[in-house]
């Protein structure tokens, strides 16, 4: 017994085709929605031992970064084609990211550069590191977080084979890594408040 194939007409085919037509339509009005804000930031601190420096990178999305530029400065910010802009949000993130040390005064760390990275956009710091080698310090991230509601900024504090993380949200105060040796010098154990 032969079974019959639907025609091209059957009720079916045509709800199937409707149905992909509705899909497809859907996705292409739902796309601008998923270029919406990620709401998180990437800090991570690298301990380099061989050039003597505290090395800090920043990882930002670009339209994160753009639309909290474009808020600070009331400019039309274009970071995926403007140098001048990526300099911009750079000078913007080293005032809103500071590590407080033994005598409690926001330290200064100096601005290497910034880089666009597959949809990220990469802020470069690093400072002298404080002696003693892996000594405790205090660390305050405020970046974005004027600009986007319920920004959530994550930093990673890296010594050796050690990482801590730390969680900034609007109202988080300056958070403390411990290191791994206490500012007087003497050892102490690895970990985060």
């Amino acid at each position: 017994m032969k079974t019959k194939k639907p025609s091209q007409k059957s009720p079916i085919n045509k709800l199937t085709r409707l149905g992909r037509s509705v899909c497809l339509f859907a996705l292409i009005l739902a796309a601008p929605s998923f270029a919406h804000e990620e709401k998180t930031a990437l800090t991570d601190i690298f301990y380099n031992e061989r050039s003597g420096n505290l090395e800090i990178a920043h990882r930002f999305s670009v339209h994160d970064a753009e639309l909290a530029l474009k808020k600070a400065t009331d400019s039309n910010a274009d970071l995926a084609r403007s140098s001048r802009a990526q300099a911009e949000f750079a000078k913007y993130v080293a005032k809103r990211f500071g590590l407080f040390f033994k005598d409690g005064k926001k330290h200064r760390l100096t601005l290497v550069g910034q880089e666009l990275e597959g949809g990220y956009l990469w802020v470069y710091q690093e400072t002298k590191i404080p002696n003693p080698l892996g000594a405790s310090f205090l660390i305050e991230n405020s970046i974005l977080q004027d600009e986007v509601q319920g920004q959530v900024n994550t930093v990673n504090v890296r010594y050796r084979s050690e990482v801590s993380t730390f969680e900034f949200k609007a109202d988080s105060e300056k958070q403390r890594y411990e290191g791994i040796v206490d500012i007087e010098g003497e050892k102490a154990d690895f970990r985060r408040r």
